[in-house]
């Protein structure tokens, strides 16, 4: 069997997943922010955000943290520990994440956006 001249782009999972519609929102959030220079976002800015818009009533923070998990599995957010805040050794072991946006999933989100206002987004470098 020949090798496959395209893999998979697991990147674009979040697009067409049975929950593409919180998985987008929340990405969506970190493109805006991404734009004003915030790299680094903490679940609970991230689900003060989401309960605050359409469709998320009822939605949970175990709900949010199932959905980050799955998004840094298809390589579109990157989780780091965060050191410094703990204040308690349970606080420690807790291991209280923040994330950061991937270059490709800032690229989908500036496509999109670029789709969305009926602009080219064909770019040649």
């Amino acid at each position: 069997m020949q090798a496959q001249p395209f893999k998979k782009v697991t990147e674009a999972s979040y697009l067409t997943a049975d929950k593409a519609w919180s998985y987008r929102a929340i990405l969506r959030y970190f493109y805006i922010q991404h734009e004003r220079m915030r790299e680094f976002l903490f679940p609970e800015e991230i689900y003060a955000h989401l309960i605050e818009s359409q469709g998320f009533d009822g939605y949970t923070e175990e709900q949010l943290h199932q959905d980050l998990d799955q998004l840094v599995m298809w390589n579109n957010l990157v989780a780091r520990q965060e050191m410094g805040r703990s204040k308690t050794i349970e606080e420690f072991k807790k291991k209280r994440f923040r994330y950061q946006t991937t270059p490709y999933t800032v690229e989908f989100e500036r496509m999109l956006q670029d789709m969305k206002k009926g602009g080219s987004v064909l770019v040649v470098r």
